[in-house]
């Protein structure tokens, strides 16, 4: 019987523990499936703010693509608005184009355009009945290859010497109007011309130039007409007007009274700047016929700006200016003296006759390489802006001074251009109205 009941009691006991591990795994089991709902509560949460926001995604999508057929819309009329004003504007320019093309072709003058390298890129029909070139054999030429320039001695003008040149490398150029040239037909031909040169900018580079020529054979036939009338009759005046001013110095020897002399007086000084005129265009006439023999001479700049200065003296107290005189003792050229004289001596006389009272003119002499350099400054009246390409052309007064009454007659700077290209040299100036300008003189030393 005890033996049973141990039986019994082993295996309750065994059974107690299976109970004990079953009541275990059981645990663990209620503690997982515990942790795994509170997963799926987590879960279905996240899963409802998903929902939450594919359904705000979804509406901002059928929003954006509302917006984007309303924009597709509005694209599609701005594209055909767009295309109509274009096609409008591409008709406008065509016959804008068409227009300036016949404009340009019943132009007067010829016309070529070139490109930043000084290549061709347009002419005009006046520059092939000019030339006797076709717009197909001139495109992306040279212009100095398609039209050479010639001096009147026949030699070729360098290509670092024409304007066109200078005004492609950006340098700031006042034509010399009074430079005669003649320009090289297909057919070796010549005939003189007038040219302007314009530069092409775009924003403030300059990316080609416009050339503007015309045939002036009919204006050099008419001055050279007129060259020979004015000197047949200055040459015909020179003589009565030297025996009145020898009878009106005789007078002045005289002892008059105060008022007889007071009016002969007038009339010498009135008969010497006749005569001066008249000398000024003998001058004129003898350098447009090419009939003045140079002697030049070894001479002293410093003498030579004092005799100029003395000429002038009366002159420069009369209207009370101060005058500098900057020049090296040792500086020397050879030159003509007498033609030296004569453009020294009227860029003096104007910087005194157009520069108010109390002002000041300035003279400077230098060696600058192998030339000379003279400058003449004032401070007086300056040159319009506008009418400084046209201050070299015989007989022309800036308006500023024409309306002040000033004496003079147009022909004094004509003749300065002319007598310093005779003796190699050139004349350039820069001046700003109401303060003043400055000549500038350079010739080889």
């Amino acid at each position: 019987m005890a033996k049973k009941t141990e039986d019994v009691r082993r295996k309750l006991a065994i059974t107690a523990k299976k109970l004990r591990i079953k009541a275990a795994e059981l645990a663990v089991t209620a503690r997982e499936k515990e942790n795994v709902r509170r997963k799926l509560v987590v879960t279905a949460a996240k899963l409802h703010r998903k929902a939450k926001e594919l359904a705000v995604t979804a509406r901002e999508k059928e929003d954006v693509r509302r917006k984007l057929v309303v924009t597709a819309k509005k694209l599609k009329v701005s594209r055909e608005t767009l295309e109509k004003k274009i096609l409008e504007r591409t008709k406008d320019l065509d016959q804008s184009r068409v227009k300036c093309e016949a404009i340009l072709a019943s132009i007067g003058d010829g016309i070529v355009v070139a490109d930043k390298e000084g290549k061709i890129t347009y002419v005009n029909k006046t520059f092939e009945d000019m030339v006797g070139w076709k717009t197909k054999n001139v495109l992306g030429k040279y212009m100095v290859e398609v039209v050479p320039r010639e001096d009147e001695k026949g030699e070729v003008v360098l290509l670092k010497e024409r304007i066109l040149s200078q005004v492609l490398s950006g340098e700031r150029v006042i034509a010399d109007v009074t430079q005669p040239f003649y320009y090289i037909r297909k057919n070796k031909s010549r005939f003189p011309a007038s040219s302007i040169v314009t530069p092409i900018l775009l924003s403030g580079e300059i990316i080609g130039i416009v050339e503007t020529f015309r045939d002036i054979t009919k204006e050099k036939n008419i001055d050279k007409a007129k060259t020979e009338f004015v000197s047949l009759a200055s040459h015909q005046l020179r003589t009565p007007l030297t025996s009145i001013r020898w009878a009106l110095a005789s007078l002045k020897r005289d002892r008059l009274p105060d008022e007889q002399n007071y009016v002969v007086s007038g009339a010498h000084e009135a008969a010497a700047q006749m005569a001066a005129t008249i000398n000024k265009m003998l001058m004129i006439s003898r350098i447009e016929m090419g009939g003045i023999d140079q002697k030049r001479t070894h001479v002293s700049l410093q003498t030579v700006i004092g005799k100029v200065v003395r000429l002038f003296d009366g002159d420069r107290e009369r209207h009370a200016l101060e005058l500098a005189v900057e020049c090296p003792r040792q500086l020397r050229a050879r030159v003509d003296e007498q033609l030296l004289i004569e453009i020294l001596s009227n860029l003096l006389n104007n910087a005194y006759n157009y520069t108010p009272k109390g002002g000041k003119v300035t003279i400077r002499a230098a060696q600058e390489d192998e030339m000379i350099r003279i400058d003449v400054t004032d401070t007086g009246y300056g040159i319009p802006q506008a009418e400084q390409g046209r201050i070299a052309e015989k007989f022309f007064r800036a308006s500023n001074v024409a309306s002040r009454e000033e004496a003079g007659t147009g022909i004094g700077l004509y003749m300065v251009y002319n007598i310093a290209r005779l003796i190699g040299g050139t004349i350039s100036f820069v001046s700003e109205e109401n303060k003043g300008t400055t000549f500038t003189l350079l010739f080889p030393s």
